[in-house]
């Protein structure tokens, strides 16, 4: 059989960050990325001959790469970096906080303990000049490939030396990263003059041809987008991007280039014409494009193979007006793959199952001639893979060298030997988002950028004819023009990204467009001073920390307030204040707190017949009349994102406010005074809840609208609502409603049947809790491979269940089975989950859709209504969001959901095909203006939107998650919906966990009889080799990732290992830290163990036989391993993050509280010093016995969690009604 050719395809690009006018780069992305990927990528070929790629140079970043470090360019990052740390200014020292401190959760910065103990601080920290210098140094070393890092001493030494540098340190580290770029074109010819690449072009900064040619273009997968009001259409620029890009690249390269890859793959016909005139040979566009361009549909089996090979694999010919070129389009899956999911495995396992997809096509290709295309930026994947991705590509290209059944080639070779035989009638206008272009057009801020683009051009235009004198400055102009018709800038004005830096982008984008105007001698219109960004940052607002019963306008309480502060920008660029410049708000059990601060006096709000109107949300109300005429106009209301049920008007006066409680008609056009009183500060509001028919546990959300002489003026927050949690009244009380509650819960996963982490043990130990509560629990999954029918005793009792699926309908059975009396319902459909796995597959999307819809279309049938669906993580996520849409009629569209997050990484982001398969289609994306939500079906954050309520498994986390260090980028979404948004502590099962009666312990305790645990301890060590020592034995039962704070482990091993702890670890994970953990225990034989994998039994009786647990977690949900370790005396060391921080309290020897040993810090040595505390303590018995009795008698039961479910469960029952307009009905 012939062996399979694959082109891989690597993406270079930077768009033009420099200022021509000032030869000033504005951000510093062309340096660093050179020292970190540019120079790599290549010269990794060198170890591996045989592997051939191409690179796809952007004429824009080539152009960068080569002016930097002349004399007349300045790099703004780089000359704060060089500037002596003592002689920074306060603008400068805030810019450096600002903006050269990265995320902690950046891998590179997680390199350097000092880089991230920087990074880490609050930004209203103290930074001394130390400080200062650390922070610009790292900040570029930590952009240093990590292999050249280790073979060059100049930045070895800074990275071993880590802190306390001095400013003498600086030069090395920039003379280096000069020296790296000077090397980084050469390094590319080379390769192609040697023949192991080839080398191709993007227009030259980077638009998106389509667009320039003509904007109506983007009308082709979007028939409803929202275009600028501007005409622009200019297939002459396009041709000019692409002119030029030749040119720049046959000057620096050597070579005229013959394959193009249009920018962000976006084709169309339109572009055709233009690229066959200018003697291309081939272009690249996505396998979506393809589909769409054949009318057709792509899938895959269980395995990755696609139902059409012939079409995907093989080149295309495309012919029009007597001239045709080649189209290859890319294998999306693989190629995302590498960009999102290998990064999760180890290097080897990521490079085999890569390799194994590779293989499963050339086994359908027969005896043709393949061509999988594997194409993605060369650069930023490889940030969130270990080492920068050194240890994955080393992987990859090991195996793609040894391969006699794979062939790397290019595409012009393969082209050339190949010639397409496949004629491609139509070309379908899109790019590789979604075959559509609205990721560059439609929002409200493209649609600005768009219009002062073509004004800009057009009145440019204009100077050039009327002005010929001025030819070359008109010149330069179109330079400007050309810039700002890049796709970054429209891509970071989209509302699906957030760049941490879009006020800059804006800024930039602005500036080069001014400059057309500076040129030609003239003065820029006012607009273009003007930022087209006004969407608020979401520092500007927060949710209340805590109820707060403030008294005044100047309480201190108001510092625990949540608030909003309306305008935002950067710099000197504020949008001007109105009426409003904030309002805070919180409350407690009795009564809602508003304080509104503004720039002017009562006296000015009198004379100006200025008033306050807070809406409030709740059920909406019957009558249409009412004396109070609104100020917002229906369709505004609308827009709030809630229903209005109560307004409070407040009339302001010289000397105090008028105050109304105003019940909303059913139009929410006026509104029936309910109560009237003054206020003597008319910016101070306090409301009693009983007017505003909430209570303890209700939810509310307000906005304030600013009237002038009745007319709305102003609206506070511009679009959404301030949220907020009413706080139940004492302690916890017996939830309203039915004793019994029918609860079916939806989980991908239930021990023991199914299980891939955590979430099986929970829904499974949480459930059983609930029915022994006296609730009628049932839950469902799928019927994986794994879950055998006649070992489980699964019996049918739904045969064809038909349950639609996009445009067909897929039949399903439905199995009952038991987990001791609770029913649980298996949904088998063998297409989808009938494989080896539960994840990971390229049809995620059909299994996740499917699921959800089968489990509410099988409750008629089954005769089960339930009061509410308990939705685990994000599998079964879109439930509420078809209740809401969908399943409106009949019983299902009465039940309340309640979604659980126990893993916020794991969203289940798709294409928009996702909505087409749940029938979600005709209400499109969420357009709420968060990203992650607007350009992608993200599933966890639709349920989010969706759900009745939200909860995750610890407060702590709950508060976490919406901020941008937690949040995975819905950090936005959920301080949008923190008002439903709840945390409930995990339990443990008593039943499995219990060392008075564990079978798998060789010896049995108790609290009140703690001494048989040392006789657990001792044959553990006997059983794992480990010596009698008088030493505490410290046990790790964890996954082995960074995320569990294995670094710090790491970096503290050698000072516990002379300290002389010993060490047992169970578990898998990083291939590095598994390596680690064996090397040590064949080193240290006596004091080391390590069970590398995973072996239940086992696992217990280390939590039996250690003395204390290590949990150093970066992040934690929730965590359940500190729980087991109470329960069996093992002292947990934990750091103070999310369940860790709400269930182990640190040790207190003189007030004699405490259960564990806590840190905060992402710090080793916090970490090492709570576990040197720990053994401390063990060195005094009578202390240690007592701690041990304590953690034995925590209660870590499901026993109040679960009914803390219960209390959440009613409270979802209660907003599904206030929902549907239906009031509470009492028992």
């Amino acid at each position: 059989m012939k062996p399979l050719h694959v082109a891989f395809i690597w993406h270079m690009h930077q768009p033009y960050y420099k200022d021509d006018l000032t030869s000033t780069y504005l951000l510093p992305w062309v340096r660093l990325r050179s020292a970190k990927d540019y120079y790599k990528m290549p010269a990794l070929l060198d170890a591996y001959p045989k592997i051939r790629s191409t690179f796809n140079l952007v004429p824009s970043l080539l152009a960068q790469i080569e002016d930097y470090g002349k004399e007349d360019s300045v790099d703004l990052f780089l000359n704060l970096s060089r500037r002596a740390a003592a002689e920074l200014s306060s603008e400068e020292r805030g810019f450096i906080i600002r903006w050269m401190r990265e995320s902690p959760r950046a891998l590179r910065v997680q390199q350097s303990p000092r880089y991230l103990e920087l990074a880490s601080r609050q930004p209203d920290a103290q930074f001394t000049t130390q400080d200062m210098r650390d922070l610009q140094i790292w900040f570029n070393l930590a952009w240093c490939d990590p292999a050249w890092a280790e073979s060059d001493p100049r930045l070895a030494e800074l990275k071993r030396k880590d802190r306390h540098f001095s400013e003498a340190d600086k030069e090395p580290l920039f003379e280096a990263q000069m020296e790296i770029m000077q090397k980084v074109i050469p390094k590319y010819r080379e390769l192609a003059e040697r023949g192991q690449a080839e080398l191709t072009f993007s227009p030259y900064y980077h638009p998106i041809l389509p667009l320039l040619i003509h904007l109506d273009s983007a009308r082709t997968a979007n028939p409803q987008i929202q275009l600028p009001e501007r005409h622009f259409s200019h297939r002459e620029d396009a041709e000019r991007q692409i002119e030029l890009g030749q040119g720049l690249f046959e000057r620096l390269l050597g070579t005229r280039p013959t394959g193009m890859w249009p920018s962000e793959m976006a084709v169309g016909e339109s572009l055709v014409p233009l690229a066959t005139r200018a003697g291309i040979d081939w272009m690249i566009s996505d396998e979506e494009v393809l589909s769409r361009s054949l009318d057709t549909h792509f899938y895959r089996d269980n395995e990755g193979r696609v139902n059409a090979p012939d079409q995907l694999y093989r080149p295309f010919r495309v012919e029009r007006e007597g001239k045709s070129i080649g189209m290859v389009f890319r294998d999306s899956p693989i190629s995302n793959s590498i960009g999102f999911d290998f990064q999760r495995m180890s290097a080897v396992d990521g490079a085999r199952n890569l390799v194994g997809r590779l293989k499963r096509i050339r086994d359908q290709q027969g005896d043709k001639d393949y061509l999988a295309v594997i194409a993605l930026d060369g650069e930023n994947a490889w940030e969130f893979y270990p080492r920068d991705g050194h240890d994955f590509l080393n992987a990859l290209f090991t195996e793609l060298e040894a391969s006699t059944d794979i062939v790397t080639t290019t595409v012009s070779d393969f082209i050339r030997e190949h010639p397409p035989q496949q004629s491609l009638s139509h070309l379908h206008t899109g790019s590789w988002i979604g075959a559509s272009l609205d990721t560059w057009i439609g929002d409200p801020e493209h649609n600005v950028a768009w219009d002062l683009l073509a004004e800009t051009r057009s009145w440019l235009e204009d100077q050039s004819r009327q002005r010929p004198q001025l030819a070359d400055a008109a010149a330069l102009g179109w330079r400007e023009i050309l810039i700002t018709e890049g796709s970054d800038w429209f891509w970071w004005f989209s509302r699906k990204h957030d760049s941490g830096m879009d006020t800059i982008w804006d800024n930039q984008f602005r500036l080069h467009l001014r400059n057309v105007y500076k040129l030609m001698g003239q003065r820029a219109p006012a607009r273009l001073f003007q930022p087209i960004f006004q969407r608020t940052p979401t520092s500007e607002r927060h949710v209340p920390a805590e109820s707060i019963s403030p008294k005044s306008r100047s309480d201190p309480a108001w510092s625990k307030a949540g608030f909003y502060v309306v305008g935002s920008g950067f710099g000197a660029l504020h949008r001007p204040a109105g009426v409003v410049e904030r309002v805070l708000y919180g409350c407690d059990p009795e009564r809602v707190y508003i304080r509104i601060d503004s720039p002017r006096s009562p006296a000015e709000l009198d004379s100006q017949k200025i008033e306050f109107w807070i809406y409030c949300s709740g059920p909406p109300t019957s009558g249409h009349d009412g004396k109070l005429t609104l100020p917002l106009a229906v369709t505004p209301a609308a827009e709030i994102g809630f229903d209005v049920a109560q307004v409070v008007r407040v009339v302001p006066r010289a000397k105090g406010a008028s105050v109304t409680v105003a019940r909303v008609n059913t139009e929410q056009t006026k509104a029936e005074p309910v109560s009237d009183f003054n206020e003597s500060d008319p910016f101070y509001i306090s409301v009693p809840l009983k007017l505003l028919g909430r209570h303890g546990g209700d939810t509310l959300e307000m906005a304030l609208i600013v009237s002038r002489e009745g007319r709305d003026i102003e609206q506070v927050p511009p679009a959404g609502s301030l949220g907020l949690r009413i706080p139940a009244d004492g302690a916890l009380v017996e939830a309203p409603g039915p004793k019994q509650l029918k609860v079916l819960v939806a989980t991908s996963e239930l021990a023991p049947f199914a299980k891939s982490g955590g979430v099986a043990d929970v829904a499974a130990s949480l459930s059983k809790e609930l029915r022994r509560l006296g609730h009628d629990v049932r839950v469902v999954l799928p019927r994986y491979r794994q879950v055998d029918i006649g070992k489980h005793g699964l019996k049918p009792v739904i045969h064809d269940l038909p349950v639609p699926l996009g445009a067909q309908t897929v039949a399903a059975t439905i199995f009952e089975g038991r987990l001791g009396e609770m029913v649980v319902y298996f949904v088998d459909c063998p297409t989808l989950y009938d494989r080896d796995g539960m994840f990971g597959f390229g049809d995620d999307d059909a299994r996740s859709v499917y699921f959800s819809r089968a489990l509410l279309e099988m409750l008629p049938a089954l005769n089960f209504t339930p009061d509410v669906i308990h939705i685990h993580d994000w599998f079964p996520a879109l439930v509420p969001n078809l209740i809401e849409r969908v399943y409106t009629e009949g019983p299902a569209g009465e039940v309340a959901t309640a979604l659980t997050i126990h893993n916020l990484a794991a969203q289940g982001v798709f294409g928009f095909g996702a909505l087409t398969l749940a029938g979600l289609d005709k209400w499109g994306l969420i357009r709420v203006g968060i990203p992650g939500l607007d350009n992608v079906v993200n599933v966890l954050g639709r349920g989010i939107h969706y759900a009745d309520v939200v909860n995750t498994v610890s407060e702590r986390y709950a508060a976490e998650i919406q901020t941008p260090e937690f949040g995975e980028g819905l950090d936005e979404l959920l301080r949008s919906h923190a008002h439903k948004l709840h945390g409930i502590v995990n339990g443990i099962d008593y039943e499995i966990f219990d060392p008075h009666r564990d079978p798998n312990i060789p010896h049995h305790y108790t609290a009140s009889a703690p001494e048989p645990k040392a006789l657990c301890r001792a044959e553990l060590r006997s059983e794992l080799g480990l010596e009698q020592v008088d030493r505490p034995l410290c046990a790790m039962v964890s996954r082995l990732y960074d995320v569990k704070g294995l670094d710090l482990v790491e970096q503290a091993m050698p000072a516990l290992m002379q300290f002389g702890v010993q060490v047992v670890v169970i578990g898998t994970g990083d291939r590095r830290y598994e390596d680690m953990f064996r090397r040590y225990a064949s080193e240290r034989p006596g004091q080391v163990a390590a069970a590398i994998g995973f072996d239940a039994p086992l696992a217990q009786r280390i939590y039996a036989g250690a003395d204390v647990l290590w949990m150093p977690s970066r992040y934690e949900p929730g965590g359940l391993a500190q729980l087991i370790a109470l329960r069996y005396g093992t002292i947990p060391v934990v750091r103070s993050t999310g369940g860790l921080a709400d269930t182990i309290k640190d040790y207190d020897p003189i007030g004699a509280t405490g259960s564990g040993f806590t840190f905060t810090p992402y710090d080793p040595w916090q970490f090492y010093a709570a576990v040197v505390r720990a053994a401390e303590t063990y060195r005094h018995p009578s202390l240690w016995t007592w701690l041990v009795r304590r953690a034995m008698t925590e209660d870590v039961s499901w026993s109040r969690s679960a009914q803390r479910y219960v209390q959440l469960f009613h409270a979802a029952i209660a907003a599904s009604r206030e929902r549907r307009g239906v009031a509470a009905v009492p028992d």
